[in-house]
Protein backbone atom coordinates (compact mmCIF):
# COMPACT_ATOMS: atom_id res chain seq x y z
CA UNK A 1 0.00 0.00 0.00
CA UNK A 2 1.18 3.24 -0.97
CA UNK A 3 2.73 5.74 1.85
CA UNK A 4 -0.21 8.28 3.41
CA UNK A 5 1.85 11.67 2.35
CA UNK A 6 -2.01 13.86 2.87
CA UNK A 7 -4.15 13.65 5.70
CA UNK A 8 -7.92 15.64 5.53
CA UNK A 9 -9.40 15.88 8.94
CA UNK A 10 -13.08 16.39 8.56
CA UNK A 11 -14.69 17.80 11.35
CA UNK A 12 -13.20 20.44 13.09
CA UNK A 13 -14.22 19.58 16.55
CA UNK A 14 -12.26 18.69 19.32
CA UNK A 15 -11.54 15.55 18.16
CA UNK A 16 -10.10 16.21 14.93
CA UNK A 17 -8.19 19.40 16.41
CA UNK A 18 -6.42 17.35 18.47
CA UNK A 19 -5.90 14.72 16.05
CA UNK A 20 -4.32 17.48 13.21
CA UNK A 21 -2.09 18.77 15.64
CA UNK A 22 -0.61 15.60 16.51
CA UNK A 23 -0.42 15.34 12.71
CA UNK A 24 1.30 18.59 12.41
CA UNK A 25 3.82 17.81 15.65
CA UNK A 26 4.96 14.12 13.92
CA UNK A 27 5.47 16.37 10.37
CA UNK A 28 5.47 12.40 8.70
CA UNK A 29 2.31 13.77 6.44
CA UNK A 30 0.88 17.07 4.84
CA UNK A 31 -2.16 17.80 6.76
CA UNK A 32 -5.45 19.51 6.45
CA UNK A 33 -8.19 20.34 9.26
CA UNK A 34 -11.37 20.52 6.88
CA UNK A 35 -14.59 22.43 7.92
CA UNK A 36 -16.54 25.42 7.99
CA UNK A 37 -17.41 26.14 11.40
CA UNK A 38 -16.88 29.29 13.99
CA UNK A 39 -13.70 27.08 15.78
CA UNK A 40 -12.80 26.06 12.26
CA UNK A 41 -12.51 29.76 11.00
CA UNK A 42 -10.84 30.66 14.25
CA UNK A 43 -8.04 28.34 13.35
CA UNK A 44 -7.99 29.46 10.29
CA UNK A 45 -7.20 32.90 11.30
CA UNK A 46 -5.09 32.61 14.83
CA UNK A 47 -3.92 28.92 14.57
CA UNK A 48 -4.84 26.32 16.65
CA UNK A 49 -4.18 26.58 20.90
CA UNK A 50 -3.16 23.28 21.96
CA UNK A 51 -3.67 22.64 26.03
CA UNK A 52 -2.59 19.84 27.67
CA UNK A 53 -2.75 18.79 31.44
CA UNK A 54 0.93 19.41 33.03
CA UNK A 55 2.17 21.43 29.79
CA UNK A 56 2.22 24.72 28.79
CA UNK A 57 -0.10 26.20 25.74
CA UNK A 58 1.31 25.15 21.89
CA UNK A 59 0.17 27.89 19.53
CA UNK A 60 -0.28 25.52 16.22
CA UNK A 61 -0.09 26.46 12.97
CA UNK A 62 -2.54 23.87 11.21
CA UNK A 63 -3.28 24.31 7.27
CA UNK A 64 -6.85 24.46 7.18
CA UNK A 65 -9.21 24.05 3.83
CA UNK A 66 -12.47 25.16 3.53
CA UNK A 67 -15.16 22.23 0.94
CA UNK A 68 -14.97 24.40 -1.84
CA UNK A 69 -10.96 23.79 -1.94
CA UNK A 70 -10.70 20.36 -1.60
CA UNK A 71 -8.93 18.60 -4.40
CA UNK A 72 -9.13 15.12 -6.26
CA UNK A 73 -8.68 12.90 -3.04
CA UNK A 74 -6.27 9.66 -4.21
CA UNK A 75 -3.51 6.94 -3.78
CA UNK A 76 -1.17 8.66 -0.50
CA UNK A 77 -4.66 10.35 1.08
CA UNK A 78 -6.58 9.52 4.03
CA UNK A 79 -9.59 11.00 5.31
CA UNK A 80 -10.20 11.08 9.44
CA UNK A 81 -14.10 11.35 9.71
CA UNK A 82 -14.07 12.94 13.51
CA UNK A 83 -17.00 14.90 13.39
CA UNK A 84 -20.64 13.94 15.17
CA UNK A 85 -22.28 10.91 13.72
CA UNK A 86 -25.27 13.20 13.46
CA UNK A 87 -23.53 14.95 10.85
CA UNK A 88 -22.03 12.16 8.99
CA UNK A 89 -25.17 12.66 6.08
CA UNK A 90 -24.36 16.16 5.23
CA UNK A 91 -20.33 14.96 5.11
CA UNK A 92 -20.23 12.25 3.01
CA UNK A 93 -22.66 14.28 0.75
CA UNK A 94 -19.75 16.79 0.50
CA UNK A 95 -16.78 14.44 0.38
CA UNK A 96 -18.08 11.23 -2.06
CA UNK A 97 -17.53 13.76 -5.12
CA UNK A 98 -13.74 14.30 -4.01
CA UNK A 99 -13.31 10.80 -2.95
CA UNK A 100 -11.10 8.42 -5.35
CA UNK A 101 -11.10 4.55 -4.92
CA UNK A 102 -7.80 4.63 -3.95
CA UNK A 103 -8.06 7.18 -0.97
CA UNK A 104 -8.79 5.64 2.48
CA UNK A 105 -11.47 6.78 4.50
CA UNK A 106 -11.49 6.50 8.39
CA UNK A 107 -14.16 7.17 11.15
CA UNK A 108 -13.24 7.81 14.35
CA UNK A 109 -16.51 8.67 15.38
CA UNK A 110 -18.36 7.88 18.53
CA UNK A 111 -21.46 5.57 18.33
CA UNK A 112 -22.62 2.09 16.76
CA UNK A 113 -23.26 1.58 13.27
CA UNK A 114 -21.02 4.61 12.06
CA UNK A 115 -18.58 2.53 9.97
CA UNK A 116 -21.66 0.90 8.48
CA UNK A 117 -23.54 4.15 7.84
CA UNK A 118 -20.33 6.13 6.21
CA UNK A 119 -19.67 3.42 4.18
CA UNK A 120 -23.16 3.23 2.61
CA UNK A 121 -23.31 7.00 2.56
CA UNK A 122 -20.31 6.99 0.10
CA UNK A 123 -20.52 3.70 -1.61
CA UNK A 124 -17.62 2.06 -0.53
CA UNK A 125 -15.18 0.36 2.14
CA UNK A 126 -15.07 2.35 5.08
CA UNK A 127 -11.79 1.95 7.64
CA UNK A 128 -12.70 2.42 11.68
CA UNK A 129 -10.83 3.42 14.69
CA UNK A 130 -11.96 3.80 18.36
CA UNK A 131 -10.48 6.85 20.40
CA UNK A 132 -9.57 6.34 23.79
CA UNK A 133 -8.84 9.76 25.05
CA UNK A 134 -10.30 12.94 25.89
CA UNK A 135 -10.51 16.13 23.76
CA UNK A 136 -12.46 19.16 24.64
CA UNK A 137 -13.14 22.62 22.86
CA UNK A 138 -14.57 25.03 25.30
CA UNK A 139 -13.59 28.17 23.06
CA UNK A 140 -13.60 28.69 19.41
CA UNK A 141 -9.48 28.08 18.16
CA UNK A 142 -8.70 25.98 21.15
CA UNK A 143 -8.68 22.41 22.12
CA UNK A 144 -7.90 20.47 25.42
CA UNK A 145 -5.93 17.28 24.64
CA UNK A 146 -6.44 14.90 27.79
CA UNK A 147 -3.77 12.62 26.90
CA UNK A 148 -1.18 10.58 26.44
CA UNK A 149 -3.96 8.88 24.68
CA UNK A 150 -4.76 5.30 22.15
CA UNK A 151 -6.30 4.78 18.64
CA UNK A 152 -7.60 1.25 18.50
CA UNK A 153 -7.65 0.31 14.35
CA UNK A 154 -9.18 -1.93 12.51
CA UNK A 155 -6.57 -4.26 11.22
CA UNK A 156 -4.92 -4.34 8.00
CA UNK A 157 -2.35 -2.25 5.54
CA UNK A 158 -4.83 0.76 5.43
CA UNK A 159 -4.70 0.65 9.63
CA UNK A 160 -0.94 0.06 9.71
CA UNK A 161 -0.70 2.99 6.99
CA UNK A 162 -2.37 5.14 9.50
CA UNK A 163 -0.15 4.11 12.29
CA UNK A 164 2.87 5.14 11.05
CA UNK A 165 2.37 8.70 10.44
CA UNK A 166 0.12 9.21 13.82
CA UNK A 167 1.52 6.97 16.25
CA UNK A 168 3.66 9.15 18.47
CA UNK A 169 4.84 9.52 22.32
CA UNK A 170 1.24 11.12 22.93
CA UNK A 171 -0.73 8.52 21.42
CA UNK A 172 -0.28 4.89 21.10
CA UNK A 173 -2.03 3.60 17.88
CA UNK A 174 -2.99 -0.59 17.90
CA UNK A 175 -4.47 -2.40 15.45
CA UNK A 176 -7.30 -5.22 16.59
CA UNK A 177 -8.24 -8.67 14.49
CA UNK A 178 -11.40 -8.15 17.09
CA UNK A 179 -12.61 -4.44 15.82
CA UNK A 180 -16.17 -5.45 17.04
CA UNK A 181 -14.97 -5.70 20.57
CA UNK A 182 -13.21 -2.57 20.65
CA UNK A 183 -16.26 -0.70 19.09
CA UNK A 184 -18.67 -2.24 21.92
CA UNK A 185 -16.34 -1.45 24.99
CA UNK A 186 -16.37 2.39 23.77
CA UNK A 187 -19.84 2.58 23.16
CA UNK A 188 -20.41 0.74 26.89
CA UNK A 189 -17.71 3.84 28.56
CA UNK A 190 -20.12 6.15 26.60
CA UNK A 191 -23.23 4.52 27.42
CA UNK A 192 -22.04 5.76 31.19
CA UNK A 193 -20.25 8.55 30.94
CA UNK A 194 -22.15 10.88 27.94
CA UNK A 195 -25.61 10.70 29.57
CA UNK A 196 -24.67 11.03 33.01
CA UNK A 197 -22.38 14.09 32.17
CA UNK A 198 -24.94 15.37 30.18
CA UNK A 199 -27.92 15.48 32.63
CA UNK A 200 -25.69 16.26 35.48
CA UNK A 201 -23.39 18.53 34.06
CA UNK A 202 -20.24 17.03 35.67
CA UNK A 203 -16.75 16.41 33.96
CA UNK A 204 -14.97 13.24 34.19
CA UNK A 205 -13.79 13.22 38.05
CA UNK A 206 -16.98 13.77 39.70
CA UNK A 207 -18.67 10.74 37.76
CA UNK A 208 -16.78 8.66 40.02
CA UNK A 209 -18.83 9.50 42.94
CA UNK A 210 -20.43 6.33 44.22
CA UNK A 211 -23.49 7.75 44.51
CA UNK A 212 -23.86 7.17 40.68
CA UNK A 213 -22.73 3.48 41.27
CA UNK A 214 -26.18 2.24 40.83
CA UNK A 215 -26.90 4.13 38.06
CA UNK A 216 -23.73 2.88 36.21
CA UNK A 217 -25.00 -0.84 37.14
CA UNK A 218 -28.32 -0.44 35.48
CA UNK A 219 -26.80 1.23 32.42
CA UNK A 220 -23.86 -1.32 32.14
CA UNK A 221 -25.62 -4.74 32.76
CA UNK A 222 -28.14 -3.61 30.02
CA UNK A 223 -25.36 -2.64 27.39
CA UNK A 224 -23.77 -6.10 28.63
CA UNK A 225 -27.02 -8.27 27.86
CA UNK A 226 -27.68 -6.24 24.78
CA UNK A 227 -23.61 -6.97 23.83
CA UNK A 228 -23.79 -10.97 24.77
CA UNK A 229 -27.00 -10.79 22.60
CA UNK A 230 -25.04 -9.50 19.47
CA UNK A 231 -22.31 -12.02 20.10
CA UNK A 232 -19.74 -9.46 22.04
CA UNK A 233 -18.63 -10.37 25.47
CA UNK A 234 -17.76 -6.18 27.22
CA UNK A 235 -14.98 -6.57 29.59
CA UNK A 236 -15.87 -3.72 31.67
CA UNK A 237 -16.77 -3.20 35.17
CA UNK A 238 -18.16 -0.24 37.46
CA UNK A 239 -15.34 -0.11 39.09
CA UNK A 240 -12.90 -0.25 35.91
CA UNK A 241 -14.70 2.41 34.23
CA UNK A 242 -14.26 4.77 37.65
CA UNK A 243 -10.76 4.24 37.33
CA UNK A 244 -10.70 5.38 34.09
CA UNK A 245 -12.59 8.57 34.59
CA UNK A 246 -10.41 10.59 37.02
CA UNK A 247 -9.56 13.29 34.65
CA UNK A 248 -10.98 17.32 33.94
CA UNK A 249 -12.35 16.26 30.96
CA UNK A 250 -16.01 16.94 30.43
CA UNK A 251 -17.75 14.52 28.03
CA UNK A 252 -18.97 15.67 24.43
CA UNK A 253 -22.83 15.10 25.15
CA UNK A 254 -22.76 17.91 27.67
CA UNK A 255 -20.65 20.11 25.40
CA UNK A 256 -23.71 19.62 22.76
CA UNK A 257 -26.12 20.50 25.19
CA UNK A 258 -24.60 23.90 26.05
CA UNK A 259 -24.09 24.86 22.16
CA UNK A 260 -27.73 23.81 21.20
CA UNK A 261 -26.43 20.80 19.28
CA UNK A 262 -28.32 17.72 18.18
CA UNK A 263 -26.51 15.09 20.77
CA UNK A 264 -25.33 11.58 19.68
CA UNK A 265 -27.61 9.77 21.79
CA UNK A 266 -29.46 7.78 19.04
CA UNK A 267 -26.21 6.47 18.37
CA UNK A 268 -25.03 5.40 22.29
CA UNK A 269 -27.73 4.77 24.91
CA UNK A 270 -30.39 4.85 22.12
CA UNK A 271 -28.87 2.18 19.91
CA UNK A 272 -28.78 -0.22 22.86
CA UNK A 273 -32.39 0.41 23.44
CA UNK A 274 -32.82 -0.52 19.06
CA UNK A 275 -31.15 -3.43 19.67
CA UNK A 276 -32.68 -4.66 22.89
CA UNK A 277 -35.89 -4.64 21.03
CA UNK A 278 -34.49 -6.76 18.35
CA UNK A 279 -33.44 -9.41 20.59
CA UNK A 280 -36.33 -9.17 22.86
CA UNK A 281 -34.86 -7.69 25.58
CA UNK A 282 -35.51 -4.52 27.47
CA UNK A 283 -33.65 -1.58 28.34
CA UNK A 284 -35.20 0.38 31.02
CA UNK A 285 -31.96 2.89 32.43
CA UNK A 286 -30.72 3.36 28.64
CA UNK A 287 -34.48 4.32 27.61
CA UNK A 288 -34.51 6.95 30.86
CA UNK A 289 -31.33 8.43 29.99
CA UNK A 290 -32.26 8.69 26.27
CA UNK A 291 -35.00 10.35 26.97
CA UNK A 292 -33.75 12.73 29.44
CA UNK A 293 -31.26 13.90 27.05
CA UNK A 294 -33.70 14.49 24.02
CA UNK A 295 -35.41 16.77 26.50
CA UNK A 296 -32.60 18.69 27.49
CA UNK A 297 -30.95 18.96 23.98
CA UNK A 298 -34.78 20.54 22.78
Amino acid sequence: MKQIQTVWVVGAGALGSVLAALLHLNGKAQTYLLGASPHWQKVRDEDLLLQQPGRDDRRIPLQTCAWDEVPELGAGHAVLLTGKATDLPQVCARLRPKLGREALVFTLQNGLGVREMAGGLLERPVEAGVALFGARSVAPGQAFFFGPGRLILSAGPAAQALSEVLASEDLVCEQTEDYKSAEWFKLAVNCLANPLAGILNLPNHQLISPTLDPAKEALLSEVKAVALAEGVEVELSVERFNQMLRGDNVPSMRTDIDRGRPSEIDFINGAIVRLAAKHGLTAPANQLVTSLIKCLAG
